[in-house]
């Protein structure tokens, strides 16, 4: 069974400001910040907390690390404290208002983008706001109400923030940048941010498929949502739609549940699928990405389908492009023409990294994904 997609949603969640300091769940010495007024969210300063987790408790170790922070004259003031399992360092910092604030939202698109911007903040807390405090938890429900946004708008693209922390002038400038790849269909949002449902898809947990079939083409076809409204029509003509899918040799879609929610399961197996054609394009910092740009590719017209590979080939051409200094995204995209047979296409959008001006000093405070390859 395959868990690529709900994983690839977690990192999406961490992916901003507020994971920086999350608890850890593991066994152990565990680590929590406070904070009071506007800290600059510069990681490399606070990475000693994280450093004496999973430990025997060190007080001498715990006091180091809180000298180092103190060290910013950012930072005012700053404790710690121990509880069973637990250090909780809490830190202090001259607040500062916001003065400028830039998303990069069309002007087509303010309307949508507000809508869900008020909503998520009535349901996780205030965001940024011109003349108001910056605070990283404010910022944080800027990324999920951006996130909100995009995802509804079917947008697949790159966020780049750069923010101006002035000390002496107690002023907060914040701006963020899209940088798109082709757009996708909308996602549904779900409760309590999407259409109200008298049921709703809830779980697509059970994918089993074999290497052979191109399950996210089958999704994106399908009108059966995770997070959509439950709809015994829709449901049946995604059964008929996935018998008439001439690739498929074997298709099941079983429903389970009742009252307000659903689960789904999903079973396919596939022929040997012929790939016709291979495209890869950038955007952001890579548009205009010249044929010659682009590295040998392991996958070639005349090749059979495979999820595995497609994979393989996206994760080869994401080392390739990745820098230091900038971000990278890739979508891959699987067509299927009239006669059965597959197109792969391949997504690179690059743009800058996360860079915080503290006093005129620039840090970089990008937090990228050092694991194996996930989805984008």
């Amino acid at each position: 069974m395959r868990t690529g997609t709900l994983f690839a949603i977690g990192l999406i969640l961490c992916a901003g400001p507020p994971c920086c300091f999350a608890q850890s769940e593991s066994a152990g010495l565990r680590t929590w910040v406070e904070e009071r007024g506007s800290v600059p969210p510069v990681n490399p300063w606070f990475t000693c907390i994280h450093e004496l987790e999973h430990k025997p408790y060190d007080k001498t170790k715990a006091q180091q690390c809180l000298d180092s922070i103190l060290s910013h004259p950012e930072i005012e003031k700053g404790t710690f404290s121990r509880g069973k399992d637990l250090v909780t360092f809490s830190l202090d910092s001259p607040t500062l208002v916001v003065t400028d604030l830039d998303l990069n939202v069309p002007p087509g698109e303010l309307a949508r983008f507000h809508e869900l911007f008020s909503a998520n903040e009535a349901v996780n807390g205030e965001a940024l706001h011109v003349g108001e405090p910056y605070t990283r938890g404010r910022e944080s429900q800027v990324w999920f109400g951006m996130d909100l946004f995009l995802r509804s708008e079917g947008r697949r693209a790159g966020v780049s923030r750069t923010l101006r922390l002035d000390y002496s002038k107690k002023t907060a400038q914040v701006d963020y940048r899209l940088w798109d790849a082709p757009r996708h269909d909308p996602e549904p949002l779900g409760p309590p941010f999407g259409a109200p449902c008298k049921v709703l898809n809830a779980n697509f947990n059970g994918f089993d498929w074999d290497d052979f079939t191109p399950v996210r083409y089958i999704q994106q076809q399908m009108k059966t949502k995770w997070l959509g409204c439950f709809s015994e029509n829709d449901l049946r003509e995604d059964e008929e739609l996935v018998k008439k899918m001439s690739f498929l040799r074997e298709s099941k879609i079983s429903v389970s549940g009742s009252g307000s929610s659903r689960d789904f399961a999903f079973h396919f197996r596939s022929n040997p699928i012929r790939i016709v054609k291979v495209t890869v394009h950038g955007y952001g910092l890579l548009a205009g990405l010249s044929e010659a740009d682009i590295p040998t590719l392991a996958i070639h017209v005349g090749d059979t389908y495979s999820t595995s590979r497609l994979d393989e080939q996206a994760a080869s051409l994401k080392n390739a492009y990745e820098k230091a200094d900038r971000q990278l995204k890739l979508f891959t995209d699987v067509g299927i023409t009239p006669k059965g047979e597959a197109t792969l296409d391949f997504s690179l959008v690059a743009y800058p990294d996360d860079i915080v001006f503290v006093g005129g000093k620039a840090y970089d405070v990008t937090s990228k994904w050092n694991g194996p390859y996930v989805p984008d």
